[in-house]
């Protein structure tokens, strides 16, 4: 039970979060030393960080300039505190209810009214997404984004 917790909320690093600015991409990009790499869009742009050690986090921001979902796919947790921002206590009551099953968890999946998160941890490869309903951008859907 302590390693499904373990893999659900600990901490490593840290990166934009969702309803945060693109200001908070640049932070997080000298904080990684990461690449920054950006592909501009109609309805959104995202925004990539390439780790030297092959992580890739990815954040949408909309054209108001907010982080609307995130996507990871890490070697080490990343922090879900700064990663979710003001939609990580929502998530971390979630994770405690889910932490209490019996059994290895390996993959976690959240869905209230707005807040759609998954992820999974499998050996030394944590990947997942996140995103608000209510900050899609119009007529973008996740499956557009690769997310779902």
């Amino acid at each position: 039970m302590i390693v499904a917790l373990v893999l659900l909320v600990g901490p490593v690093p840290s990166f934009a979060g969702l309803g945060q600015d693109l200001d908070s991409i640049q932070v997080e990009r000298k904080r990684m030393a990461a690449q920054h790499r950006v592909q501009a869009g109609a309805q959104y742009s995202l925004h990539e960080l390439l780790g030297a050690d092959g992580s890739r986090v990815r954040q949408y921001v909309s054209s108001n300039g907010m982080v609307f979902a995130v996507s990871w796919r890490t070697q080490y947790k990343p922090d879900l505190s700064v990663l979710l921002g003001a939609s990580y206590p929502g998530y971390a009551a979630a994770a405690r209810l889910a932490a209490q099953r019996t059994g290895v968890q390996r993959h976690f999946q959240h869905d209230d009214l707005d807040l759609v998160l998954q992820s999974s941890a499998h050996l030394h490869l944590f990947s997942g997404f996140a995103f608000r309903r209510s900050m899609l951008p119009r007529g973008v859907s996740p499956q557009q984004m690769g997310l779902e």
